[in-house]
C-alpha cells in the first residue's frame, strides 16, 4: 500500500479513537469501582483471549485465499493486515467502508486485484455467516432459559431468529452462485446512482468477474467453506467468553450460556444500528436488555460494558498503529 493510503487509514483511525474514546464512557461513572487491583489481569487475559480470535479470523482469510495466494501472503502479515483491518471498521460508520478498503489495497502487493477484492469480500461475507449463527444460537439459549424476557423482546428475537435462519439456508444453497456482478447490475438499474454504478461496472468489468470466480471457486471447495464457516462461528463462541469472564470479574457468574445471551443481544442491536461507529451506546443498551433477561441489575451492565470498551478501545489502537508497519512488497504474479 502506498505510504500516503497508509498515513490517511492512520489518521482516520486515530481521529476515530479519540471520538469514540468519549463518546463511549457515560456520565457519572464509578471509576473507583471499575479500577480494582485484578483489573489489569482481567484486561491482560481478554487481550489474549482476542490475540485468539484474530488468529483465527487470520486462518480463515488464508483458507479463503487458497495456498498460492495465502503463501505469498503468509501468516504475520496477514495477522497484522486482519487486526488492523478490524480496528477501521470499528472506527468509521457502517464498517466495511474503511475495513475492507484498507484489506484490499494491502494484498493487491501479492495478488491480483480481483482476487484481493474477492478475498476480502468473501471474508466479509462468511464473518457474517458466523453472526448469524451466533445470533440462533442466542435464540436457542434465550428458549432454553424458558424466555425470561418480555412479550416484545420474545417476539421479535424469534423473529430476527427465523429470518437469519432463511438467510444461512439459501447462502448454503447459493453458495457455488457468484453474488457481486448480480449485485452491481441491480444497483445499476436505480434512479439516481444507477448511471455511476453502471459506469463503475464497465470500468472494472474485468475485475468484477474475476471477484465472482474467485468466490464460486471456493464455495465450490466444501470442505474450505463448511472448514471457514465452522472457524468464524468458533470465534462468536469465544467473545462470548469474553463477557462470562467481565462478569465474573465483577462478582456475578452469568455461566457461559449467559455470555451468549449477553453477547447475542449486544451484538444484534448493534449491527442493526450499524451507522454508529464501534456501536458506541448501542452494545451496552443490548447489555442491558439481556442482563434484565438474566435477573441482574443495569448497574452490572454499566461496569461490564464500560470493561469492554477498554479492551475494545486497547485492541483498535494496537491495529491502528500496525497500520503503519509495512511489510517489502512483493511483485503480483
Amino acid at each position: 500500500m502506498k505510504t500516503r493510503y497508509r498515513i490517511l487509514f492512520f489518521l482516520i483511525g486515530i481521529a476515530g479513537i479519540v471520538l469514540l474514546a468519549v463518546k463511549a464512557v457515560p456520565d457519572g461513572s464509578d471509576w473507583g469501582e471499575l479500577f480494582t487491583p485484578r483489573l489489569p489481569l482481567l484486561l491482560l487475559g481478554l487481550l489474549l483471549l482476542w490475540a485468539v480470535i484474530y488468529a483465527i479470523h487470520t486462518a480463515v482469510y488464508l483458507l479463503i485465499m487458497g495456498k498460492e495466494a495465502a503463501s505469498a501472503v503468509g501468516f504475520p502479515r496477514m495477522y497484522r493486515i486482519c487486526i488492523s483491518g478490524f480496528a477501521i471498521n470499528n472506527v468509521t460508520p457502517a464498517g466495511i467502508v474503511g475495513g475492507e478498503p484498507y484489506r484490499i489495497l494491502e494484498l493487491k502487493a501479492y495478488m491480483p486485484a480481483g482476487k484481493a477484492a474477492s478475498s476480502a469480500m468473501t471474508f466479509n461475507l462468511i464473518h457474517m455467516i458466523g453472526h448469524m449463527m451466533l445470533w440462533i444460537t442466542g435464540a436457542l439459549v434465550y428458549l432454553a432459559l424458558g424466555c425470561p424476557g418480555n412479550t416484545l423482546t420474545t417476539v421479535l428475537l424469534m423473529i430476527a431468529a427465523a429470518l437469519l435462519l432463511t438467510v444461512c439456508v439459501y447462502f448454503f444453497r447459493r453458495k457455488q452462485k457468484g453474488f457481486v456482478v448480480p449485485a452491481v447490475r441491480f444497483f445499476a438499474k436505480l434512479p439516481l446512482i444507477g448511471k455511476k454504478i453502471a459506469g463503475f461496472a464497465e470500468k472494472h468489468r474485468d475485475t468484477l468477474k474475476e471477484t465472482d470466480s474467485c468466490y464460486s471457486d471456493f464455495c465450490a471447495d466444501r470442505g474450505r467453506l463448511y472448514r471457514a464457516v465452522l472457524l468464524e462461528y468458533a470465534t462468536r463462541l469465544l467473545e462470548a467468553v469474553e463477557y462470562f469472564l467481565i462478569f465474573l470479574h465483577l462478582g456475578i457468574n452469568i455461566h457461559f450460556t449467559g455470555g451468549i445471551l449477553v453477547l447475542t443481544f449486544a451484538s444484534l442491536i448493534g449491527n442493526l444500528l450499524f451507522m454508529i461507529p464501534m456501536q458506541a451506546g448501542t452494545r451496552e443498551g443490548g447489555i442491558v436488555l439481556a442482563l434484565a433477561c438474566l435477573g441482574f441489575d443495569m448497574e452490572h451492565a454499566v461496569m461490564g460494558g464500560l470493561i469492554f470498551r477498554i479492551r475494545d478501545l486497547s485492541c483498535i489502537a494496537v491495529g491502528i498503529l500496525l497500520i503503519l508497519i509495512g511489510g517489502k512488497k512483493k511483485q503480483k504474479s
